[in-house]
């Protein structure tokens, strides 16, 4: 037959668990609440940018951020991009020379024969 002192070290073993598992209930319904909120904020959010997208898709790209129009004829298309990016590669001006070192050289090999 179990003696009364170890029905009491049960007793209070069994409250501190009790204890702790009610601890961390409340922890765990303190982070609900959090991801709550934050899932609240992240709604908002996204609602403001779907907003802000719709107002810039119905604009168009045509505006700049002063509000005045974009002349498109300024600016090159991929193609026309790609089609430099090609013509600069197979020329490569990178191995010319410049004017002033064409000078340099030319200065260079009219002291040698002198």
């Amino acid at each position: 037959m179990p003696t009364p002192q170890r029905g009491r070290e049960t007793a209070e073993g069994i409250i501190s668990q009790m204890q702790t598992l009610e601890s961390k209930l409340n922890l765990i319904a303190q982070r609900i609440k959090t991801m709550e909120k934050n899932e609240e904020i992240l709604g908002r959010t996204l609602i403001t940018l779907n907003d802000k997208l719709d107002k810039v898709s119905k604009e168009g790209f045509t505006t700049s951020s002063k509000g005045e129009k974009v002349d498109e004829a300024k600016y090159a298309t991929k193609q026309e991009v790609r089609e430099l990016k090609a013509l600069l590669d197979a020329i490569n001006p990178l191995e010319f020379a410049t004017v002033d070192q064409v000078k340099e050289l030319m200065d260079d090999a009219l002291k040698k024969r002198k």
